[in-house]
């Protein structure tokens, strides 16, 4: 068996280094990892095409706005991003407040359009698709969307903003509304994969939010949404429900679900990471729920003074790597691009994202949270099975975290994270194959096991 080792570390300067690992035997054995035993299967990782985003990235020059698309989806150079998500209508990170159906009182929808999102999300999905399409190794971007808010005059509170709900007369309304948009984005060549009814459903925002109850989301799912979609040709659509975070993630999964018949329809529970690591909720979740998915869907952190700042790495890692170890089967961020400002976007949240573009400088400024996701997405193919994972108890405790993967050509995965002030050395047993690895502290590595 041959294996190697790729390498980011915060004091030594090393990004993706790549070395040959050496076989040892008795050494101090930090990780034992049984391919055998495999879980879920990965679908992929990716970020958000937002509104913001896709204008962040215009304002840079073609040089730039190319080097940025290949830094996340290019599978060879880039982070292999396979996966998107798309927000129907506005959001916090847009940089004006609109729906797809602005006339008030319009049930017939026709006033419906996208005309905004042909202004920046379209064109950055295909640029996206573009990079995945020069590729040796081309994959299917799968595209996910679901609105912040349904248009202000389907609401309670007559609004895009500031929560309210949907009035159950514009139940059906809104559900025509969703498919409208999978068929418009459809007209513009690009193919939805799946699809959620709300962002955030608990949440009142001054941004475009809506409230849903389980049993809301339940009503709207089972008896307009699924009807729909069937109606029109759609039911190949994944429908995933819930979208907000991990902590009440149980609950509203059991307020859903417990419809036998709405849960043979529905594909996943999406979840955000906000509310901190509740990693156990969503181990309960698969037990109660086994044939659902679990996709992590966004995270981010508030935009730190320093740029480079380590810590917010490690944080996305931390989060990865709980996640995968508890039955999530695909993993996406929040905006991929912002400005050093945090937009451009109307609500003022001040988010950061992995890619930073400075328009002033025309500069590309990659996060700690780039180098520490592409651990992931570099090289966990779509199709791959988490597989268990043990881990010495005394680095456990000093700051060892890892997680497995087995790829689809038989190759293992290794994610390790030492986030102690500490260097660990030891070595990793997976499968027929021992080998010797040293972790300097705040460091992240790939650990790549094949048999030839």
């Amino acid at each position: 068996m041959k294996g190697r080792m790729v390498y980011t570390a915060r004091d030594t300067g090393e990004r993706f280094s790549e070395k040959e690992l050496s076989q040892c035997q008795k050494e101090k054995v930090l990780l034992k990892i049984y391919p055998e035993e495999d879980r879920q299967e990965i679908l992929g990782f990716g970020g958000a095409f937002t509104d913001t985003a896709a204008m962040a990235l215009l304002h840079m020059n073609k040089e730039i706005q190319k080097k940025a698309l290949d830094a996340y989806f290019d599978p060879e150079t880039g982070l292999s991003y396979n996966m998107g998500r798309v927000p129907i209508g506005c959001c916090d990170f847009s940089t004006v407040e609109y729906s797809h159906a602005e006339a008030p009182e319009d049930e017939e929808l026709s006033s419906f359009s996208i005309e905004q999102d042909r202004r920046g999300i379209i064109p950055l999905i295909k640029g996206a698709e573009g990079v995945m399409e020069k590729s040796c190794e081309k994959g299917e971007l799968l595209i996910y969307a679901l609105p912040w808010s349904p248009p202000g005059w389907m609401k309670t509170n007559g609004q895009m903003s500031w929560g309210g709900r949907l009035c159950p007369e514009y139940y059906e309304t809104m559900a025509a509304y969703l498919i409208k948009f999978i068929k418009a984005y459809e007209e513009e060549g690009i193919l939805l994969w799946g699809i959620a009814p709300q962002n955030e459903p608990i949440e009142i925002q001054r941004w475009a939010s809506c409230e849903y109850s389980g049993e809301e989301e339940r009503i709207f799912l089972k008896d307009y949404l699924v009807p729909a979609l069937e109606k029109a040709g759609y039911q190949d659509k994944k429908i995933l429900c819930w979208e907000c975070n991990k902590d009440f993630i149980r609950e509203r999964a059991e307020e859903i679900l417990s419809d036998r018949e709405l849960a043979q329809k529905i594909f996943g529970v999406a979840f955000h990471w906000y509310s901190g690591d509740y990693f156990e909720e969503l181990e309960r979740t698969h037990q109660k729920f086994p044939q659902v998915q679990l996709i992590a869907t966004e995270c981010c952190v508030v935009m730190p003074k320093d740029l480079l700042e380590w810590s917010v790495g490690e944080q996305y890692a931390h989060d990865m790597i709980g996640d995968f170890n508890n039955w999530t089967c695909a993993w996406m961020d929040w905006n991929l691009f912002l400005d050093r400002n945090s937009g451009p976007q109307i609500a003022g949240n001040p988010c950061a994202a992995p890619i930073i573009l400075d328009e002033e400088k025309q500069e590309m400024i990659l996060m700690s949270s780039y180098y520490y996701i592409g651990h992931f997405s570099r090289y966990v193919k779509r199709g791959a099975k988490n597989i268990r994972i043990e881990a010495d108890k005394e680095a456990a405790q000093k700051g060892l975290e890892c997680c497995a993967f087995l790829n689809p050509d038989g190759e293992l995965a290794v994610v390790m994270m030492n986030v102690s002030d500490e260097n660990m050395e030891g070595c990793i047993q997976a499968g027929e194959g021992t080998f010797h690895v040293k972790l300097d502290a705040h460091s992240i590595a790939t650990v790549l096991v094949s048999s030839t």
